[in-house]
Protein backbone atom coordinates (compact mmCIF):
# COMPACT_ATOMS: atom_id res chain seq x y z
CA UNK A 1 0.00 0.00 0.00
CA UNK A 2 1.81 3.11 -0.86
CA UNK A 3 2.11 6.09 1.74
CA UNK A 4 2.94 9.61 0.26
CA UNK A 5 2.90 12.04 3.08
CA UNK A 6 3.65 15.32 1.30
CA UNK A 7 1.64 17.20 -1.27
CA UNK A 8 0.80 14.90 -4.43
CA UNK A 9 1.24 18.02 -6.61
CA UNK A 10 4.36 17.95 -8.32
CA UNK A 11 6.81 20.72 -7.21
CA UNK A 12 7.57 23.47 -10.27
CA UNK A 13 10.70 23.01 -11.73
CA UNK A 14 12.40 25.10 -14.17
CA UNK A 15 15.30 24.12 -16.70
CA UNK A 16 18.30 25.99 -16.07
CA UNK A 17 19.98 28.43 -18.42
CA UNK A 18 22.06 26.09 -19.36
CA UNK A 19 19.39 23.29 -20.64
CA UNK A 20 17.53 25.65 -22.35
CA UNK A 21 15.56 23.99 -25.04
CA UNK A 22 16.21 24.64 -28.87
CA UNK A 23 13.14 24.80 -31.36
CA UNK A 24 15.03 23.12 -34.25
CA UNK A 25 13.18 20.01 -35.94
CA UNK A 26 12.98 16.71 -34.58
CA UNK A 27 15.13 15.39 -31.37
CA UNK A 28 16.66 12.05 -30.98
CA UNK A 29 16.40 9.69 -27.70
CA UNK A 30 19.63 10.61 -27.20
CA UNK A 31 19.19 14.07 -26.69
CA UNK A 32 16.22 13.47 -24.57
CA UNK A 33 17.90 11.52 -22.19
CA UNK A 34 20.68 13.99 -21.90
CA UNK A 35 17.88 16.67 -20.99
CA UNK A 36 16.28 14.42 -18.76
CA UNK A 37 19.19 13.54 -16.86
CA UNK A 38 19.74 17.11 -16.52
CA UNK A 39 16.38 17.84 -15.16
CA UNK A 40 16.70 14.75 -12.81
CA UNK A 41 20.09 14.42 -11.59
CA UNK A 42 19.37 14.69 -7.98
CA UNK A 43 18.10 11.30 -6.86
CA UNK A 44 15.49 10.56 -4.46
CA UNK A 45 15.02 7.39 -2.37
CA UNK A 46 12.36 7.74 0.24
CA UNK A 47 8.86 6.34 -0.77
CA UNK A 48 7.18 8.89 1.03
CA UNK A 49 9.08 11.82 -1.41
CA UNK A 50 6.69 14.39 -3.06
CA UNK A 51 5.78 13.21 -6.81
CA UNK A 52 8.91 15.70 -8.44
CA UNK A 53 10.85 13.27 -6.20
CA UNK A 54 9.43 10.32 -7.31
CA UNK A 55 9.66 11.67 -11.04
CA UNK A 56 13.41 12.28 -10.55
CA UNK A 57 13.56 8.58 -8.38
CA UNK A 58 11.51 7.29 -11.70
CA UNK A 59 13.99 8.64 -14.73
CA UNK A 60 17.03 7.56 -12.32
CA UNK A 61 15.70 4.11 -12.50
CA UNK A 62 15.47 3.78 -16.14
CA UNK A 63 18.47 5.70 -16.30
CA UNK A 64 17.36 8.40 -17.77
CA UNK A 65 15.80 6.87 -20.87
CA UNK A 66 12.75 8.06 -22.01
CA UNK A 67 10.04 5.59 -22.21
CA UNK A 68 7.05 7.19 -23.45
CA UNK A 69 8.20 8.69 -26.62
CA UNK A 70 10.45 7.39 -29.73
CA UNK A 71 12.20 9.24 -32.60
CA UNK A 72 9.14 7.77 -34.43
CA UNK A 73 6.39 9.11 -31.82
CA UNK A 74 4.92 8.23 -28.62
CA UNK A 75 5.14 4.30 -27.35
CA UNK A 76 2.40 1.82 -27.39
CA UNK A 77 2.53 1.83 -23.73
CA UNK A 78 2.18 5.76 -23.79
CA UNK A 79 -1.45 5.59 -25.17
CA UNK A 80 -1.89 2.59 -22.52
CA UNK A 81 -1.11 4.68 -20.01
CA UNK A 82 -3.13 7.31 -21.10
CA UNK A 83 -5.85 5.32 -21.74
CA UNK A 84 -5.58 3.67 -18.38
CA UNK A 85 -5.78 7.19 -16.81
CA UNK A 86 -8.76 8.11 -18.95
CA UNK A 87 -10.62 5.53 -16.98
CA UNK A 88 -10.25 6.93 -13.62
CA UNK A 89 -14.47 7.16 -13.11
CA UNK A 90 -14.37 3.33 -12.98
CA UNK A 91 -11.91 3.37 -9.70
CA UNK A 92 -13.63 6.07 -8.70
CA UNK A 93 -11.20 8.64 -9.57
CA UNK A 94 -11.41 11.79 -11.85
CA UNK A 95 -9.76 12.32 -14.88
CA UNK A 96 -9.21 15.21 -14.62
CA UNK A 97 -6.28 14.63 -11.55
CA UNK A 98 -4.37 13.44 -14.53
CA UNK A 99 -3.95 16.10 -17.28
CA UNK A 100 -5.73 13.64 -19.60
CA UNK A 101 -7.09 16.05 -22.04
CA UNK A 102 -3.87 17.90 -22.60
CA UNK A 103 -1.97 14.43 -22.24
CA UNK A 104 -3.85 12.79 -25.36
CA UNK A 105 -3.35 16.36 -27.49
CA UNK A 106 0.33 16.11 -26.67
CA UNK A 107 0.42 12.33 -28.31
CA UNK A 108 -1.82 13.30 -30.70
CA UNK A 109 1.01 16.24 -31.48
CA UNK A 110 3.67 13.65 -31.88
CA UNK A 111 2.29 11.33 -34.35
CA UNK A 112 1.54 14.55 -36.77
CA UNK A 113 5.02 16.36 -37.20
CA UNK A 114 8.54 15.73 -35.82
CA UNK A 115 8.49 16.16 -32.35
CA UNK A 116 10.20 19.23 -30.32
CA UNK A 117 12.41 18.21 -27.62
CA UNK A 118 9.87 20.28 -25.98
CA UNK A 119 7.34 18.49 -26.97
CA UNK A 120 9.18 15.16 -25.38
CA UNK A 121 9.74 16.56 -22.24
CA UNK A 122 6.43 16.83 -21.55
CA UNK A 123 5.15 13.86 -22.62
CA UNK A 124 7.66 12.37 -20.66
CA UNK A 125 7.61 14.71 -17.40
CA UNK A 126 4.02 15.03 -17.26
CA UNK A 127 2.77 11.39 -18.23
CA UNK A 128 5.17 10.23 -15.65
CA UNK A 129 3.70 12.36 -12.85
CA UNK A 130 0.18 11.62 -13.95
CA UNK A 131 0.92 7.90 -13.68
CA UNK A 132 2.44 8.49 -9.96
CA UNK A 133 -0.67 10.47 -8.90
CA UNK A 134 -2.77 8.04 -10.06
CA UNK A 135 -1.14 5.21 -8.49
CA UNK A 136 -1.21 6.96 -5.33
CA UNK A 137 -5.17 8.06 -5.32
CA UNK A 138 -5.37 4.18 -6.32
CA UNK A 139 -3.54 2.66 -3.63
CA UNK A 140 -3.56 4.99 -0.47
CA UNK A 141 -6.22 7.79 -1.41
CA UNK A 142 -6.54 11.48 -3.22
CA UNK A 143 -7.12 13.35 0.58
CA UNK A 144 -3.84 13.80 2.80
CA UNK A 145 -5.83 15.81 5.69
CA UNK A 146 -5.14 14.62 8.99
CA UNK A 147 -8.29 15.30 10.54
CA UNK A 148 -10.41 13.31 7.92
CA UNK A 149 -8.44 9.97 8.06
CA UNK A 150 -7.77 7.73 10.30
CA UNK A 151 -3.64 7.38 11.19
CA UNK A 152 -2.40 4.28 9.45
CA UNK A 153 1.53 4.51 8.90
CA UNK A 154 3.11 1.31 8.75
CA UNK A 155 6.47 0.46 7.15
CA UNK A 156 4.51 -2.54 4.97
CA UNK A 157 2.29 -0.57 3.66
CA UNK A 158 5.02 2.15 2.15
CA UNK A 159 4.82 1.26 -1.62
CA UNK A 160 7.31 3.26 -4.05
CA UNK A 161 5.54 4.66 -6.66
CA UNK A 162 8.41 5.32 -8.66
CA UNK A 163 9.33 1.24 -8.26
CA UNK A 164 6.10 0.47 -9.14
CA UNK A 165 5.50 2.43 -12.02
CA UNK A 166 9.25 0.86 -13.45
CA UNK A 167 7.71 -2.38 -12.49
CA UNK A 168 4.46 -2.01 -14.38
CA UNK A 169 6.48 -1.13 -17.47
CA UNK A 170 8.49 -4.31 -17.58
CA UNK A 171 5.64 -6.31 -16.42
CA UNK A 172 3.57 -8.20 -19.80
CA UNK A 173 0.68 -6.04 -19.16
CA UNK A 174 1.36 -2.31 -18.51
CA UNK A 175 -2.56 -1.79 -17.33
CA UNK A 176 -3.14 -5.40 -14.94
CA UNK A 177 0.43 -4.33 -13.08
CA UNK A 178 -0.99 -0.88 -12.42
CA UNK A 179 -3.87 -2.03 -10.59
CA UNK A 180 -1.92 -4.18 -8.32
CA UNK A 181 -1.70 -1.08 -6.26
CA UNK A 182 -5.42 -1.02 -5.06
CA UNK A 183 -6.47 -2.85 -1.79
CA UNK A 184 -7.22 -6.00 -1.70
CA UNK A 185 -9.84 -5.93 1.42
CA UNK A 186 -12.80 -7.87 0.87
CA UNK A 187 -15.31 -4.67 1.10
CA UNK A 188 -13.10 -2.68 -1.44
CA UNK A 189 -13.05 -5.70 -4.51
CA UNK A 190 -16.65 -5.87 -3.95
CA UNK A 191 -17.28 -2.34 -4.02
CA UNK A 192 -15.37 -1.92 -6.81
CA UNK A 193 -16.58 -4.54 -8.81
CA UNK A 194 -20.17 -3.50 -8.20
CA UNK A 195 -19.45 -0.49 -9.38
CA UNK A 196 -18.47 -1.02 -12.51
CA UNK A 197 -21.13 -3.23 -13.07
CA UNK A 198 -23.46 -0.13 -12.71
CA UNK A 199 -21.49 1.70 -14.81
CA UNK A 200 -21.79 -0.50 -17.83
CA UNK A 201 -25.53 -1.36 -17.48
CA UNK A 202 -27.15 1.89 -15.89
CA UNK A 203 -25.53 5.17 -16.21
CA UNK A 204 -28.61 7.83 -14.20
CA UNK A 205 -28.53 4.95 -11.17
CA UNK A 206 -24.38 5.46 -11.34
CA UNK A 207 -24.75 9.30 -12.02
CA UNK A 208 -26.73 9.18 -8.48
CA UNK A 209 -24.15 7.00 -6.96
CA UNK A 210 -20.90 8.42 -8.19
CA UNK A 211 -19.99 10.63 -5.49
CA UNK A 212 -21.37 8.27 -2.66
CA UNK A 213 -19.20 5.17 -4.31
CA UNK A 214 -15.75 7.64 -4.93
CA UNK A 215 -16.30 8.66 -1.21
CA UNK A 216 -16.12 4.72 0.44
CA UNK A 217 -13.89 3.68 -2.11
CA UNK A 218 -11.65 6.62 -1.07
CA UNK A 219 -12.16 5.91 2.40
CA UNK A 220 -11.42 1.76 1.89
CA UNK A 221 -7.96 2.69 0.18
CA UNK A 222 -6.62 4.54 3.87
CA UNK A 223 -6.98 0.66 5.30
CA UNK A 224 -4.08 -1.22 6.06
CA UNK A 225 -3.82 -4.03 3.35
CA UNK A 226 -5.93 -6.82 4.59
CA UNK A 227 -4.15 -10.09 6.00
CA UNK A 228 -5.81 -13.40 5.13
CA UNK A 229 -8.17 -13.41 8.25
CA UNK A 230 -9.26 -9.84 10.33
CA UNK A 231 -11.74 -8.80 11.94
CA UNK A 232 -13.71 -5.63 10.30
CA UNK A 233 -16.81 -3.64 12.11
CA UNK A 234 -18.24 -1.20 9.45
CA UNK A 235 -20.31 1.21 12.13
CA UNK A 236 -23.15 2.15 10.14
CA UNK A 237 -24.45 -1.56 9.23
CA UNK A 238 -24.14 -2.45 12.59
CA UNK A 239 -22.10 -5.54 11.65
CA UNK A 240 -19.10 -7.15 12.83
CA UNK A 241 -17.30 -9.39 10.36
CA UNK A 242 -14.58 -12.40 10.55
CA UNK A 243 -13.20 -12.21 6.80
CA UNK A 244 -11.26 -15.24 5.65
CA UNK A 245 -9.64 -14.20 2.37
CA UNK A 246 -12.83 -13.13 -0.32
CA UNK A 247 -14.90 -14.65 2.54
CA UNK A 248 -17.56 -13.39 5.36
CA UNK A 249 -16.53 -16.73 8.08
CA UNK A 250 -18.70 -15.19 10.70
CA UNK A 251 -20.93 -12.05 11.18
CA UNK A 252 -21.73 -10.79 14.57
CA UNK A 253 -24.52 -7.75 14.59
CA UNK A 254 -23.37 -5.09 17.03
CA UNK A 255 -24.16 -1.84 19.12
CA UNK A 256 -22.32 1.36 18.20
CA UNK A 257 -21.69 4.72 19.84
CA UNK A 258 -24.16 7.34 19.60
CA UNK A 259 -23.40 10.19 17.53
CA UNK A 260 -22.55 12.09 20.94
CA UNK A 261 -20.40 9.64 21.70
CA UNK A 262 -19.01 8.10 18.33
CA UNK A 263 -17.42 5.03 18.12
CA UNK A 264 -14.08 6.21 16.86
CA UNK A 265 -12.41 4.71 13.29
CA UNK A 266 -9.31 2.81 13.77
CA UNK A 267 -6.62 0.15 13.16
CA UNK A 268 -5.33 -2.49 15.47
CA UNK A 269 -5.57 -6.01 16.31
CA UNK A 270 -7.05 -8.05 19.24
CA UNK A 271 -4.27 -9.68 20.96
CA UNK A 272 -6.27 -11.17 24.28
CA UNK A 273 -9.80 -11.34 26.01
CA UNK A 274 -11.13 -11.49 29.43
CA UNK A 275 -13.85 -13.55 30.37
CA UNK A 276 -16.01 -13.13 33.46
CA UNK A 277 -14.64 -9.08 33.44
CA UNK A 278 -14.74 -6.29 35.72
CA UNK A 279 -16.45 -3.49 34.79
CA UNK A 280 -14.50 -0.51 35.37
CA UNK A 281 -16.63 2.76 34.68
CA UNK A 282 -14.92 5.28 32.33
CA UNK A 283 -14.51 8.35 34.54
CA UNK A 284 -16.18 10.89 31.53
CA UNK A 285 -19.60 8.17 32.43
CA UNK A 286 -18.95 8.50 36.50
CA UNK A 287 -19.04 12.26 36.40
CA UNK A 288 -21.39 12.98 33.53
CA UNK A 289 -23.99 10.68 34.14
CA UNK A 290 -24.08 8.53 37.40
CA UNK A 291 -22.63 11.92 39.53
CA UNK A 292 -26.15 13.52 39.16
CA UNK A 293 -27.84 10.69 40.15
CA UNK A 294 -25.51 9.53 43.67
CA UNK A 295 -26.36 13.42 44.67
CA UNK A 296 -30.26 12.51 44.11
CA UNK A 297 -30.01 9.11 45.55
CA UNK A 298 -27.01 7.53 47.49
CA UNK A 299 -28.32 4.19 47.11
CA UNK A 300 -27.89 4.42 43.43
CA UNK A 301 -24.66 2.43 43.35
CA UNK A 302 -25.76 -0.63 45.26
CA UNK A 303 -28.93 -1.12 43.47
CA UNK A 304 -27.31 -2.01 40.38
CA UNK A 305 -24.33 -4.01 42.09
CA UNK A 306 -22.00 -0.96 41.43
CA UNK A 307 -19.09 -0.20 44.09
CA UNK A 308 -17.24 2.83 44.89
CA UNK A 309 -13.48 2.74 45.36
CA UNK A 310 -10.86 5.77 46.64
CA UNK A 311 -7.49 6.22 44.72
CA UNK A 312 -5.95 4.33 47.24
CA UNK A 313 -8.43 1.30 45.23
CA UNK A 314 -9.28 0.78 49.03
CA UNK A 315 -13.69 0.26 49.00
CA UNK A 316 -16.01 3.12 50.07
CA UNK A 317 -19.88 2.90 51.39
CA UNK A 318 -21.46 5.14 48.94
CA UNK A 319 -24.09 6.16 51.69
CA UNK A 320 -21.92 7.70 53.61
CA UNK A 321 -20.62 9.95 51.22
CA UNK A 322 -21.51 13.81 51.11
CA UNK A 323 -22.35 14.17 47.92
CA UNK A 324 -23.72 17.66 47.74
CA UNK A 325 -19.74 18.76 47.69
CA UNK A 326 -18.57 16.60 45.13
CA UNK A 327 -18.26 17.91 41.65
CA UNK A 328 -17.18 16.21 38.11
CA UNK A 329 -14.08 17.99 38.45
CA UNK A 330 -13.17 16.82 41.92
CA UNK A 331 -14.16 13.22 41.41
CA UNK A 332 -11.97 11.10 43.61
CA UNK A 333 -12.89 7.92 43.15
CA UNK A 334 -13.75 4.77 40.84
CA UNK A 335 -16.78 3.06 40.05
CA UNK A 336 -16.55 -0.86 39.18
CA UNK A 337 -19.00 -3.39 38.71
CA UNK A 338 -18.20 -6.95 39.64
CA UNK A 339 -18.42 -10.30 37.15
CA UNK A 340 -21.93 -11.01 36.73
CA UNK A 341 -24.83 -12.02 34.66
CA UNK A 342 -25.62 -8.52 34.93
CA UNK A 343 -22.15 -7.03 34.15
CA UNK A 344 -22.48 -4.46 31.85
CA UNK A 345 -19.34 -5.87 29.84
CA UNK A 346 -21.77 -9.08 29.81
CA UNK A 347 -19.41 -12.41 29.87
CA UNK A 348 -16.24 -11.20 27.94
CA UNK A 349 -14.57 -8.73 26.39
CA UNK A 350 -12.05 -8.05 23.63
CA UNK A 351 -9.03 -5.96 24.20
CA UNK A 352 -6.46 -4.60 21.46
CA UNK A 353 -4.65 -1.72 21.63
CA UNK A 354 -6.09 1.84 21.07
CA UNK A 355 -5.18 5.88 21.97
CA UNK A 356 -9.28 5.60 22.69
CA UNK A 357 -9.56 3.06 25.15
CA UNK A 358 -12.64 1.58 23.84
CA UNK A 359 -13.02 -2.28 22.81
CA UNK A 360 -15.53 -4.90 21.87
CA UNK A 361 -18.06 -6.67 24.72
CA UNK A 362 -20.66 -8.67 25.46
CA UNK A 363 -23.76 -7.22 26.81
CA UNK A 364 -26.31 -8.10 29.11
CA UNK A 365 -28.75 -6.06 27.18
CA UNK A 366 -29.28 -8.46 23.93
CA UNK A 367 -32.53 -7.08 23.25
CA UNK A 368 -30.88 -4.04 21.63
CA UNK A 369 -29.58 -6.21 18.91
CA UNK A 370 -33.65 -6.90 18.01
CA UNK A 371 -33.64 -3.08 16.51
CA UNK A 372 -32.33 -1.50 13.20
CA UNK A 373 -30.59 1.72 14.52
CA UNK A 374 -28.09 0.33 16.83
CA UNK A 375 -26.11 3.80 17.69
CA UNK A 376 -26.99 3.64 21.91
CA UNK A 377 -23.30 2.97 23.64
CA UNK A 378 -20.91 5.26 24.84
CA UNK A 379 -18.39 4.51 21.72
CA UNK A 380 -17.15 1.12 22.77
CA UNK A 381 -18.76 -2.18 20.62
CA UNK A 382 -21.08 -4.20 22.25
CA UNK A 383 -21.18 -7.59 20.12
CA UNK A 384 -24.24 -9.93 19.74
CA UNK A 385 -23.04 -13.69 20.47
CA UNK A 386 -19.81 -12.54 21.80
CA UNK A 387 -18.81 -15.80 23.51
CA UNK A 388 -18.71 -17.68 20.21
CA UNK A 389 -16.70 -14.93 19.10
CA UNK A 390 -14.17 -15.51 21.73
CA UNK A 391 -14.37 -19.81 21.25
CA UNK A 392 -14.02 -19.33 17.56
CA UNK A 393 -10.82 -17.06 18.24
CA UNK A 394 -9.42 -19.55 20.62
CA UNK A 395 -10.08 -22.53 18.48
CA UNK A 396 -8.77 -21.17 15.48
CA UNK A 397 -5.71 -19.76 17.44
CA UNK A 398 -4.68 -22.94 19.33
CA UNK A 399 -6.22 -25.63 17.11
CA UNK A 400 -6.56 -29.19 18.89
CA UNK A 401 -6.12 -27.55 22.18
CA UNK A 402 -8.62 -24.80 21.59
CA UNK A 403 -11.08 -27.41 23.54
CA UNK A 404 -9.18 -27.23 27.08
CA UNK A 405 -9.43 -23.39 26.47
CA UNK A 406 -12.86 -23.31 25.80
CA UNK A 407 -13.76 -25.16 29.29
CA UNK A 408 -11.46 -22.96 31.03
CA UNK A 409 -13.32 -19.92 29.62
CA UNK A 410 -16.61 -22.01 31.27
CA UNK A 411 -15.14 -22.32 34.50
CA UNK A 412 -14.00 -18.74 34.49
CA UNK A 413 -18.02 -17.79 34.19
CA UNK A 414 -19.31 -20.94 36.60
CA UNK A 415 -16.78 -19.68 39.20
CA UNK A 416 -17.52 -15.59 39.06
CA UNK A 417 -13.35 -15.36 38.20
CA UNK A 418 -11.81 -12.79 35.43
CA UNK A 419 -9.29 -14.33 33.58
CA UNK A 420 -7.04 -13.57 30.39
CA UNK A 421 -6.73 -15.54 27.54
CA UNK A 422 -3.85 -14.41 25.31
CA UNK A 423 -3.85 -15.05 21.24
CA UNK A 424 -0.76 -16.56 20.23
CA UNK A 425 -1.51 -14.41 16.87
CA UNK A 426 -3.32 -11.70 17.05
CA UNK A 427 -6.15 -11.17 14.61
CA UNK A 428 -6.16 -7.39 12.59
CA UNK A 429 -9.02 -5.59 13.61
CA UNK A 430 -10.30 -3.13 11.25
CA UNK A 431 -13.10 -0.30 12.53
CA UNK A 432 -14.46 1.85 9.57
CA UNK A 433 -17.04 4.07 8.55
CA UNK A 434 -18.40 2.74 5.40
CA UNK A 435 -21.59 4.13 3.94
CA UNK A 436 -21.61 2.09 0.59
CA UNK A 437 -21.54 -1.24 0.13
CA UNK A 438 -21.83 -4.23 -2.44
CA UNK A 439 -24.41 -6.79 -0.82
CA UNK A 440 -25.31 -9.08 -3.83
CA UNK A 441 -24.57 -7.48 -7.00
CA UNK A 442 -26.28 -4.33 -5.86
CA UNK A 443 -24.83 -0.96 -3.87
CA UNK A 444 -26.54 -0.86 -0.60
CA UNK A 445 -26.58 2.93 0.88
CA UNK A 446 -26.43 2.88 4.23
CA UNK A 447 -27.23 5.62 7.33
CA UNK A 448 -24.56 8.45 7.64
CA UNK A 449 -25.09 8.22 11.34
CA UNK A 450 -22.61 10.96 12.66
CA UNK A 451 -22.84 13.08 9.12
CA UNK A 452 -19.32 12.19 8.61
CA UNK A 453 -20.29 12.11 4.52
CA UNK A 454 -20.86 15.42 4.31
CA UNK A 455 -17.50 16.76 5.90
CA UNK A 456 -15.54 14.03 3.28
CA UNK A 457 -17.83 15.08 0.07
CA UNK A 458 -16.61 18.77 0.69
CA UNK A 459 -12.40 17.69 1.28
CA UNK A 460 -12.82 15.24 -1.92
CA UNK A 461 -14.21 18.39 -3.78
CA UNK A 462 -11.64 20.52 -2.70
CA UNK A 463 -8.90 18.87 -3.29
CA UNK A 464 -6.48 20.81 -5.61
CA UNK A 465 -6.17 19.53 -9.31
CA UNK A 466 -3.35 17.92 -11.08
CA UNK A 467 -1.52 21.01 -10.55
CA UNK A 468 1.56 19.11 -12.35
CA UNK A 469 3.72 22.22 -12.18
CA UNK A 470 6.57 20.17 -14.59
CA UNK A 471 8.00 23.30 -16.05
CA UNK A 472 10.28 22.52 -19.06
CA UNK A 473 10.91 26.00 -20.41
CA UNK A 474 10.28 29.77 -20.04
Amino acid sequence: MLLLCKSIAVEAYTVSAAAELSTGGGHTTTEVAVQLRQLYATKASSAKASTQEQVQLFYTLVDFVPVWTTDAGPTENAQTALNLLSKAQQYGLKAADYETASLQLLLDSLQTAPAQLQQRLKVETRLTAALLRFSQHLSHGRIQDSTIRPSRVTESDIINVAVHLNQALQSNNFEQHMLLAQPNSRSYVRLLWTWQRLLESDTVAARKMSLSVALNLERLRWEPRADSIYLVVNIPAYSLQVVRGPQVVRSHRVVVGKAATPTPELYSAVNFFQTAPEWRMPHSIATKEVLPRLKRDPRYLSSRNLRLYDRAGERVNASRVNWKVVTSSEFPYQIRQAPSSRNALGNVVFRFPNPYEVFLHDTPDRELFDANTRALSHGCIRVQHAWALARFLVERDAGKAGSSRVEKMSDSLNEGETRYFGLYASVPLTIRYQTCEAEGNKLRQLPDIYGLDKVLAEAWNNVPGHQSGVVVSR
